[in-house]
């Protein structure tokens, strides 16, 4: 009689692993997160700067005042003689005029052109939809599994090529003892697309304007020369000749005159900049929490013993996914992927009892469930929820993963429930 129910229920344990295997799509993944990675950082370029400034430099020139003082006497002697004489006569001539003078200078100022510039790049967002997947045995009519659908959550994964966020739902119809229908319902309420996103950066720039600044005129002049001629006096005489001395001299004189000239003063130089350069990627992480329920090492012996003295074999009829009642639930998880979770939490359905698992190294979380109200479970079966919780950048999100077991009847056991 027990060999017949424990057959049983080892082909009910059967049949509930090939279905699940079954309804499980193998595109659906919803272990893989994508995640942007901002890499924008400031950046020195080197760049010329033109620049210099117009500086006034005062000069001295040296102006000529020279000029000849144009004098003599007349010497008399007493002689007969042909009298050479004559005297210079002097005049100005004034030359002074308007004379038309070119000058100007120039005028530099900054001409700024800095802009904002609008840019375009694509991003991946998620976008409202209402979509229904349905995968399983249909031999009952969808509208039969409605009533017993079993939400499990919410994931994020691939279906026919599109990423989508849904709810799923495991939907369990027994119409017989010993037999069970699953039926798997996805509801999509999100779809991820590629949008355009605009968004906006200050372009720094600019030219030096040169003008040229004119301050040509009219100026007066004043100017002249003096301009001599003989007059000739020469004549026979009787009496006492003269003859002109001449005591003409040049006065060598001037005076050093201030002025200002403008000078450009070049100082354009190489200098640096800072620029905000924004980039990054998109990685996609690859996480698979697991989780374990284990026995201790006394009762899996304890297991094992029993089945040498049933079958001769360790692992029949009781395999490891077999419990006694009143045993300790021992709990693990291994979280291999890019990154670990913050903290896995584990649930044991149905029944209240719940705990925190503890970080042991190498991706490994460990910890156990048990009360003394366990040595009352008998022939059932005993979910266990995992929950890892991610905090990757401000991204937080959960994965969850079920491990179920069976528990059995046997009343000898109760005796060792202390192992």
């Amino acid at each position: 009689m027990k060999k017949r129910k424990l057959f049983s229920t080892l082909t009910v344990f059967l049949f509930i692993f090939i279905s699940v295997t079954f309804l499980t799509p193998q595109y659906l993944n919803a272990e893989t997160r994508k995640f942007w990675i901002d890499t924008s950082h400031w950046e020195t370029s080197k760049e010329w700067v033109s620049s210099g400034y117009w500086q006034v430099t005062p000069r001295q020139r040296w102006v000529d005042t020279s000029y000849t003082v144009t004098q003599g006497f007349w010497q008399d002697y007493t002689e007969k003689v042909w009298v050479t004489s004559g005297y210079w006569s002097s005049y100005w001539v004034d030359t002074s005029h308007w004379t038309w003078v070119s000058s100007g200078y120039w005028k530099s100022k900054w001409v700024d052109t800095s802009h904002w510039e609008t840019r375009y790049r694509y991003v991946n967002r998620w976008v409202s939809c209402n979509k229904v997947f349905l995968y399983g045995t249909n031999s009952y009519g969808w509208s039969v599994y409605s009533f017993a659908s079993k939400y499990k959550g919410r994931y994020e994964g691939t279906i026919s090529g599109k990423r989508y966020r849904y709810r799923k739902y495991v939907i369990d119809y027994r119409p017989s003892y010993g037999g069970r229908v699953y039926a798997i319902r996805y509801e999509c309420y999100q779809v991820l697309k590629n949008a355009v996103e605009s968004y906006r950066v200050w372009i720094s720039s600019g030219y030096w304007s040169r003008k040229w600044v004119d301050t040509s005129h009219w100026t007066w002049i004043s100017s002249g020369y003096w301009k001599s001629k003989w007059v000739d006096t020469s004549h026979w005489e009787n009496v006492a000749k003269g003859r002109w001395v001449d005591t003409s001299y040049t006065v060598s004189q001037g005076y050093w005159e201030n002025y200002t000239e403008t000078v450009w003063v070049d100082t354009s130089h190489w200098g640096t900049r800072e620029e905000w350069v924004s980039e990054g990627h998109w990685v996609e992480a690859e996480l698979n929490p697991k989780g374990k329920v284990l026995h201790t090492d006394r009762w899996n012996e304890n297991r094992i013993s029993y089945n040498l003295s049933k079958t001769g074999s360790p692992d029949d009829p009781r395999g490891y996914e077999i419990f006694f009642n009143g045993e300790r639930f021992v709990l693990e998880a291994e979280t291999a992927g890019d990154f670990d979770p913050e903290s896995i939490h584990v649930e044991f359905l149905g029944t209240g009892f719940e705990t925190d698992l503890t970080y042991t190294g190498n991706s490994t979380w460990e910890g156990y469930i048990w009360d003394t109200s366990f040595i009352n479970f008998h022939d059932r079966d005993c979910v266990f929820k995992f929950t890892s919780s991610y905090d990757y950048e401000g991204d937080k999100f959960e994965i969850d993963d079920e491990v179920t077991v069976y528990i059995v009847r046997d009343y000898y056991w109760r005796l060792h429930r202390g192992f």
